[in-house]
């Protein structure tokens, strides 16, 4: 992350986003797209490392927001927000996003015991944030990356 000291465009660009109304529709729209941005950019080892933070960070929000002050929960979304970007900004790649993604006919046991028989706790962890997400908003970007685990 020390090479967005580099990028003195991406500090003033980060604010931008429109983060007001419910916060639990916010955070499914982002939790999706950082979904989508681990597809489009999770080429290998370190980059799915890395991708997979800006999925659980937000996934982990969802966890502690009905336990925090509104402000605390917005100012939280917001980071999670900017943190998914400064990855995307450091390690991503031509796509930011991908667009279309087609569903997979794995069940949620399926992708659990593939994640358990994996061992990794990136793996773990993305797994369980996706079909938690997924659980409470149905995308076919979540199954997906938890499958290419």
């Amino acid at each position: 992350m020390a090479r967005l000291d580099d990028f003195p465009e991406f500090a003033p660009a980060i604010g931008l986003a429109d983060l007001d109304g419910a916060i639990d529709r916010r955070l499914a729209e982002l939790t999706e797209l950082f979904a989508r941005v681990f597809l489009a950019n999770a080429h290998n080892v370190p980059t799915a490392i890395v991708f997979v933070h800006g999925v659980t960070s937000l996934a982990a929000l969802g966890h502690i927001a009905p336990q925090v002050g509104e402000a605390t929960a917005r100012a939280l979304l917001r980071h999670g927000w900017q943190a998914g970007c400064g990855l995307y900004a450091c390690f991503g790649g031509g796509t930011a996003f991908a667009a279309e993604v087609a569903p997979i006919e794995e069940d949620s046991d399926s992708l659990i015991e593939r994640a358990l028989a994996n061992g990794d706790e990136h793996v773990i962890k993305f797994t369980e944030a996706c079909l938690t997400r997924h659980a409470l908003a149905p995308s076919p970007a979540y199954p997906r990356p938890s499958r290419r685990c």
